[in-house]
């Protein structure tokens, strides 16, 4: 049997693609692929629950009924073993947009076996073959596969073997061109592994489907919709400010107007207005001027600065929205992740910095970007967000950085994006501050259990503008970022209708 399946393996054998499966093996170097907390380290994208999510034959979360379950006797020795995965290539092939690779469990809680990996290469690396009505045998290559375990923060999906046991799930993923065959005509469809001489007892695995990730909700507008772009957005009541940077330019003050608002402004010579092409960085205006923010190896700022509600309202909030349109330049390149604005509440005491928060002398919610996402993932390139929230059950001094864990949150370089955020903070003593975070429209995260203070005297004392490359190393290149359309409200805004588009 061995023999007859790996010559049909090496006839038939498909090239590999391009895979849609989300979760990834990640960078060999770095490790930053599938973990037990993460799907795809590099892109910031999280499990829902950790050790992987999974959905069984009933299509149910976490479920408990294997598509099959196969018996691996613990014999210590090399050899080719097959699970059957008749019924849930089927079902992959009805629903291809379910397809995200197989889970494999171990079923009776202990128990533990070794296999080789796709590392191993033929005739060891595992493979998946199916069987059509007309007896021929279709194989195609697992492209990926790895061992999750709470044992270890790196990812293990570029090692030569990968592991099923107690509490050691198993991920591998198939070439798609199986997904173009007819369904009707298949009549077996088989994963072969290859067992080594490491196996720990009987081992009973279970094959399950990777979850889907969550479906994206609607688009929500807001009261920007009535305004097509923007234009006059000011004079609704509930809009606090509304900055285009649209103001005049004059020869010796060409960033005048717009800075009206802010203070504490950092006195970098990293930012300007542009208004038009800009061919070195690929721009393309938003709506008339943006704000171009260099990041340069003299400086961790490209720029800060504070819009403060006593300046703007004669009132500290407890809750405020605020959205921006935010562009990544072409030659967007950080060395560190980094600070986005956010609102804050330091009041110049903590909450930034290593200035540890106890609930009543401050705390911050400031936006982050991470790095790019490594080439062997999904979304090689693509810039993930989050926020960097001072708050009281962060584990650290410095803050926690939360991923907004949402592919719409993957941004790509020059492209503008929506980007809006609303906070709550909580009432003292109880853990009910909130974060909610929209792209395009789109709600992607949000967090409601948060403890921001534990006294009414901390209120939201300003938005900060804080654009900040690190950490403390500083940036190795010269590269931008933009934005546009900045708007501050105490009701949701939304994505801003451009003139004639309905």
């Amino acid at each position: 049997m061995f023999r007859s399946i790996t010559t049909i393996f090496l006839l038939l054998l498909s090239s590999n693609a391009i895979s849609t499966v989300y979760w990834s093996q990640g960078s060999e170097a770095i490790r930053d692929g599938a973990t037990f907390i993460y799907a795809d380290g590099s892109a910031k994208l999280l499990w829902r629950r950790e050790l992987g999510d999974w959905v069984d034959r009933h299509g149910k979360p976490y479920g408990e009924t294997a598509f099959s379950t196969t018996l691996i006797e613990d014999l210590d020795s090399a050899r080719l073993v097959s699970l059957d995965v008749t019924t849930l290539v089927k079902y992959w092939i009805d629903n291809p947009d379910n397809y995200h690779g197989v889970y494999l469990k171990e079923e009776s809680g202990h128990g533990a076996v070794v296999f080789d990996a796709t590392e191993a290469g033929y005739p060891a690396a595992p493979f998946l073959a199916i069987t059509t009505s007309d007896n021929e045998i279709k194989t195609f290559e697992v492209i990926r596969d790895t061992t999750l375990t709470a044992t270890t923060h790196y990812s293990l999906g570029h090692q030569p073997q990968f592991q099923v046991g107690s509490y050691t799930p198993a991920l591998l993923a198939f070439n798609e061109g199986f997904l173009e065959l007819d369904g009707t005509r298949i009549t077996k469809a088989s994963l072969y592994l290859t067992t080594t001489d490491k196996q720990y007892g009987n081992v009973q695995i279970g094959v399950y489907a990777v979850a889907p990730l969550t479906t994206p909700g609607e688009i929500e507008h807001g009261i920007a919709w009535q305004y097509p772009g923007d234009r006059n957005l000011s004079d609704h009541p509930d809009v606090i400010l509304a900055e285009n940077f649209e103001a005049p330019r004059r020869l010796l003050t060409p960033n005048a107007g717009w800075q009206a608002h802010l203070s504490d402004i950092g006195h970098y010579d990293t930012y300007q207005l542009v208004d038009t092409d800009y061919r070195i960085d690929r721009f393309k205006p938003l709506s008339g001027n943006a704000l171009q923010i260099a990041f340069n190896s003299k400086t961790n700022f490209g720029f800060t600065g504070h819009y403060r509600f006593q300046q703007l309202i004669s009132r500290e909030p407890e809750q405020m929205y605020f959205r921006y349109y935010l562009r990544f330049g072409n030659n967007w390149q950080p060395t560190d992740a980094g600070k986005l604005p956010g609102f804050s509440g330091t009041y110049d005491r903590a909450g930034w910095g290593g200035r540890a928060i106890d609930g009543y002398n401050g705390w911050s919610a400031r936006g982050a970007y991470f790095l790019e996402a490594s080439p062997n993932s999904k979304y090689s390139g693509a810039i993930p967000l989050g926020n960097y929230v001072y708050h009281l059950d962060s584990q650290s001094n410095y803050g926690e950085t939360i991923p907004w864990n949402n592919p719409l949150n993957l941004l790509q370089k020059n492209h503008w994006y929506a980007v809006e955020q609303f906070l709550k903070l909580n009432d003292p003593g109880i853990a009910n501050g909130e974060l909610t975070v929209w792209i395009d429209g789109r709600k992607i995260f949000q967090k409601t259990d948060l403890r921001f203070r534990e006294t009414t005297d901390l209120k939201i004392e300003s938005l900060w503008l804080n654009f900040y490359h690190g950490g403390t190393a500083k940036p190795e290149t010269t590269y931008f970022l933009y934005i546009d359309n900045l708007v501050i409200a105490s009701r949701y805004i939304g994505p801003m209708r451009m003139p004639g588009r309905e």
